[in-house]
């Protein structure tokens, strides 16, 4: 048995919906997968998540298109994109799908809470080492597309080590706190901090090259994550993670940070997380193997995912936030 055959089991059944939420179980089995290097582990954990879970399963009676543009943002689309991709995207020209969405359609990286990108990411991931994955990278740019919802791109520039106090002082605006008040959902009050002009101008990215700026956003996330558990700071995390994992298929690398820091930003400040003050990092004894054992059983699909996040973004970014942040979401610290 290969990785593919139990990922494509599921699936095959199912959208990346699952009611208002997202499917998150390809994203969970890679994860485990990749920390343990175990079929059976990632086989019994796939059998976990799925009980007790409704997952919106794939139709079998829709139209037919003959571009992936006439599914953009059109979540109800989902099963014309895949069938679309599954007559088109083979072995020859997947790269060309997986480029086309990063530099396509950029803006969109954040759509589902950087969900497009993860997934894309983990699909990727999982197809360098078993071909037999082609399938579901098929199922992630047909979700890349699908779920499609357009972010907006800063262009003031600031010195990384400003990045705290800059946010800080964005989020305590007046206008930015007029903005809040006057909306309720997440995605409301995202899209009319976009819509802001004053909000616009007041953003920022980071000067510097492509460490340099990610460096300075995982500092932003990383410290938003820990002081508040929000699964908001923990998607600006794995979704930052993500981004690194489809470097070679960018053609502007630094230009999309740049998008991604502009996302992150915005998805920290109409979350209403304005504490990124450094958390204490000495009073703890941990360790990957320790975090790792036992992973299959976890019920928590995001501990899941950000312990392997965690561990893959500390072998280019040293640092002991990575494994605290894995820690305290599997309540191991």
């Amino acid at each position: 048995m290969e990785i593919s055959n139990i990922v494509n089991y599921y699936g095959k059944m199912h959208t990346p919906y699952q009611g208002d939420l997202v499917n998150h179980l390809p994203m969970g089995q890679l994860a485990v997968y990749k920390l343990t290097q175990d079929l059976s582990k990632t086989k019994s954990y796939s059998e976990l998540y799925n009980e007790n879970k409704s997952i919106n399963k794939v139709s079998n009676f829709f139209e037919k298109v003959n571009s992936l543009e006439k599914t953009l943002g059109k979540r109800e689309s989902y099963e014309p994109a895949l069938a679309f991709l599954e007559d088109k995207m083979t072995h020859d020209n997947a790269e060309y799908y997986i480029k086309k969405m990063l530099n396509e359609y950029p803006l969109g990286m954040s759509s589902g809470l950087f969900h497009v990108l993860i997934r894309l990411a983990y699909a990727y991931e999982g197809y360098k080492i078993d071909s037999g994955y082609l399938p579901e990278l098929r199922r992630a740019v047909a979700y890349y597309v699908t779920a499609y919802r357009e972010a907006h791109k800063f262009s003031r520039k600031i010195k990384k080590e400003n990045i705290i106090k800059e946010t800080k002082d964005l989020y305590k605006s007046e206008s930015v706190k007029k903005v809040l008040s006057k909306k309720n959902s997440l995605g409301q009050k995202m899209k009319a901090l976009y819509e802001d002009k004053s909000y616009m101008e007041k953003g920022f990215i980071i000067e510097g090259d492509t460490d340099e700026k990610l460096e300075a956003v995982l500092n932003l996330s990383l410290n938003s994550y820990l002081n508040s558990k929000s699964i908001v700071a923990l998607h600006c995390i794995t979704g930052t993670h993500a981004l690194i994992v489809l470097k070679d298929f960018q053609k502007d690398f630094n230009g999309n940070i740049d998008i991604l820091t502009s996302c992150i930003i915005t998805h920290l400040i109409a979350s209403e997380l304005g504490d990124y003050k450094i958390p204490p990092l000495d009073s703890y004894d941990l360790n990957w193997e320790d975090l790792n054992r036992g992973i299959e059983k976890e019920n928590d699909v995001h501990a899941v995912k950000l312990a392997y996040t965690a561990q893959e973004l500390n072998k280019i970014f040293p640092d002991k936030r990575h494994m605290l942040s894995a820690a305290n979401r599997s309540n191991r610290t």
